[in-house]
C-alpha cells in the first residue's frame, strides 16, 4: 500500500491520467484484500493421534509431582521412592507417545505448536476436572464432629473361665530363650 500511494503522488505530479487511474484502482483492490484477510481465522492445528493416552499419564503423573513438590527435602519411604521412580518412565513414554504422533512430513516448529496446543488443552481439561471435584463440604453440626485418635486400637479377650482351644496341628518346638540366635538355629538344616 505504501509503494501505490508513492507511486500515485509521482503520478499525480507527472499528471499522467491512465497511470493514475491504474494505480487507485490497484490500491482500492490491495486494501479490500487486506480488509478480507483480517476478518479470516486460522485453522487450528490438528490434535495429536495419541493424545487421550498422553492425557491418561498426565493424569498418572499429577499425583507423582504433587509427592516430590510435598517431599521438599526431607527423606521419602521407600513406597514413596518407587512411585517416583515410575514418573520418569511415565515422561519417557508421553515423549514415545509425543514422537509417534509427529506427521511424516511435518516440522519441528508446527509440530512444537501441535505440543504445545496438546499441554494447553490438558490444562484446560485439568482446571475443569479441579472445579468438578472441589465441591464444599457441609458439616450439620452435633456429636458427629467428635475427633477420635487414629491410633486406638481395641482387643478382643475372652471371657474368664473360657476354655483354651488346643489345636491339634502340630507346631514347631518353641525354643526355650536365646532369642534370635536360637530361633537362627531351629531353622538351620545343618545338624
Amino acid at each position: 500500500l505504501e509503494s501505490l500511494t508513492k507511486e500515485i503522488v509521482d503520478a499525480e505530479k507527472a499528471k499522467q491520467a491512465k497511470k493514475l487511474e491504474k494505480l487507485r484502482v490497484a490500491k482500492e483492490k490491495a486494501e479490500a484484500r487486506k480488509v478480507k484477510i483480517s476478518q479470516l481465522s486460522p485453522k487450528s492445528l490438528p490434535p495429536l493421534k495419541h493424545q487421550a493416552e498422553i492425557f491418561q499419564l498426565r493424569s498418572e503423573l499429577k499425583p507423582l509431582q504433587e509427592l516430590e513438590n510435598s517431599a521438599k527435602g526431607r527423606l521419602l519411604s521407600l513406597k514413596e521412592t518407587q512411585s517416583l521412580a515410575r514418573k520418569e518412565e511415565i515422561l519417557v513414554e508421553i515423549a514415545n507417545l509425543q514422537e509417534k504422533s509427529r506427521g511424516w512430513f511435518e516440522d519441528d516448529d508446527v509440530f512444537q505448536a501441535r505440543i504445545a496446543a496438546s499441554r494447553a488443552a490438558w490444562e484446560a481439561h485439568d482446571k475443569s476436572t479441579k472445579k468438578v471435584t472441589k465441591k464444599p463440604t457441609v458439616t450439620t453440626g452435633g456429636s458427629s464432629s467428635r475427633k477420635t485418635n487414629a491410633w486406638n486400637t481395641t482387643s478382643v479377650t475372652k471371657p474368664r473361665g473360657a476354655p483354651v482351644s488346643n489345636s491339634t496341628t502340630k507346631s514347631k518346638p518353641k525354643a526355650n530363650g536365646g532369642g534370635v540366635f536360637a530361633a537362627m538355629m531351629m531353622d538351620s538344616d545343618s545338624d
